[in-house]
């Protein structure tokens, strides 16, 4: 049981070669070549038009809500948000490692941005970030109750935005690797590995979504925060 176990979860190891992690050698080497790329040379293509609609149309979909005042946070969460995706869909590849996950790094994504927000909500409008601890209407002998649910549900959120990142995609890798695992021992009966590989396709086309949906409320969550405080 416990070797099973093992099994199915060694997928979310990092791949190491000589002591080094296979992620960080691809980095590093994407670094170095960016460093040598002079921009200025660059053409644009038909294909760098459509990119360009497309991320438009999907900025212009997170952010549909936001005010002038997160203005100015557009783009750094636009780049979260592609980069969430971006790791997303390379981690449903073959040998790829999806480092969304692990909540190790949806943790060092959503809690440093939950803290900034918070910050500079309590730095710009103390009293009125205070006034959200207790609902308007709410009776006196309530008032120290209510400041201590809405405390919790506070530090709440960046638990619930890190590990609800790390819980679907994990879920979703797991249900790939256990039908991807039974197709393979299912290839003496040709009939239910035929249904098996049908259902395994489905799945896969639904965690591409999956991927795509989660890395859209990973950013939209962190703008509706940023939008309370702003």
């Amino acid at each position: 049981m416990n070797m099973t176990l093992n099994n199915i979860f060694s997928q979310f190891s990092p791949n190491i070669k000589f002591l080094i992690p296979i992620t960080l050698i691809a980095i590093t080497i994407n670094i170095v070549w960016l460093l040598f790329v002079n921009i200025n040379n660059w053409l644009p293509t038909r294909l760098n038009k459509v990119s360009n609609s497309l991320i438009q149309s999907s900025v212009n979909t997170i952010f549909q809500q936001a005010n002038p005042n997160t203005a100015p946070w557009l783009l750094p969460l636009s780049s979260i948000f592609f980069f969430v995706l971006s790791v997303n869909i390379i981690g449903l590849l073959p040998y790829a490692f999806t480092s969304t996950s692990h909540i190790s790094i949806t943790y060092s994504l959503g809690v440093p941005l939950w803290m900034a927000v918070n910050i500079l909500g309590f730095y710009l409008a103390f009293n009125s970030r205070l006034s959200h601890l207790v609902p308007q209407g709410t009776p006196s002998y309530l008032i120290p109750l209510m400041v201590i649910i809405e405390t919790l549900s506070l530090f709440a959120q960046p638990i619930a935005l890190g590990l609800r990142l790390a819980a679907n995609l994990t879920a979703g890798h797991l249900l790939i690797f256990l039908l991807s695992t039974t197709i393979w021992t299912l290839l003496s009966s040709p009939a239910i590995a035929t249904i098996t590989s049908i259902i395994f396709v489905l799945l896969f086309v639904l965690e591409i979504g999956v991927a795509c949906i989660q890395a859209y409320v990973f950013t939209a969550l962190m703008n509706f925060y940023l939008n309370q405080n702003l």
